[in-house]
């Protein structure tokens, strides 16, 4: 019978074993690095594309808020300007005001029997000052003026007796409202 010694072969195989074993270690660590490696490439290019990204972003950042301040200043001179010209338009509107509230005054003065002496205009009020004959004159007076779409609430505040050149007059004092929008205004032409 022949023997067959297999303890070289057993001890073959258990070398080609640990060596397989080895490049399997060795492999999978050289893998693993790789890997790594890959993944903080990728990481870090994904890093620097974010950042100059973040960069780009705060650049333009920077560009929108001085556009923005120019525009906050912008509309600061819009307001002021608004108001520029709230203040014109409402002047033009007020513009003959006092001139229609004196002809009104004109056409309600009785004529050669009264005369006015002061005239003077505060907010929505009006006082009124001036000679009569007698005081029928000034009760006529302030029927027209309530009669008038430009006046409201007439009172009369003091009327007392003068004496000039031998002739006796009434001195009269007289407050009255002034009406908001008085008659309505004829529309302009072209």
């Amino acid at each position: 019978m022949i023997r067959i010694n297999l303890l070289p072969v057993r001890a073959a195989r258990r070398k080609e074993n640990i060596r397989r074993q080895v490049s399997v270690f060795t492999l999978s660590v050289f893998l693993v690095l790789a890997v790594m490696t890959y993944v903080t490439i990728h990481f870090g290019r994904t890093i620097s594309d974010l950042n100059a990204k973040i960069e780009d972003a705060q650049g333009e950042l920077t560009k929108l808020q001085a556009i923005n301040k120019q525009v906050n200043e912008i509309k600061k001179k819009l307001e002021k300007l608004e108001a520029k010209s709230n203040i014109i338009v409402m002047l033009e509107a007020d513009r003959g005001g006092p001139v229609r509230i004196m002809d009104a005054l004109t056409s309600l003065v009785v004529a050669e029997k009264m005369w006015l002496t002061s005239l003077t205009e505060a907010g929505e009020k009006m006082n009124l000052a001036g000679v009569a004959m007698d005081n029928k004159t000034i009760a006529d007076f302030m029927t027209r003026l309530e009669k008038s779409p430009y006046f409201k609430v007439v009172d009369l505040i003091s009327s007392k007796q003068i004496k000039e050149k031998d002739k006796k007059f009434k001195q009269f004092t007289i407050t009255c409202g002034l009406s908001p929008r008085g008659p309505k205004k004829e529309a302009k032409t072209s």
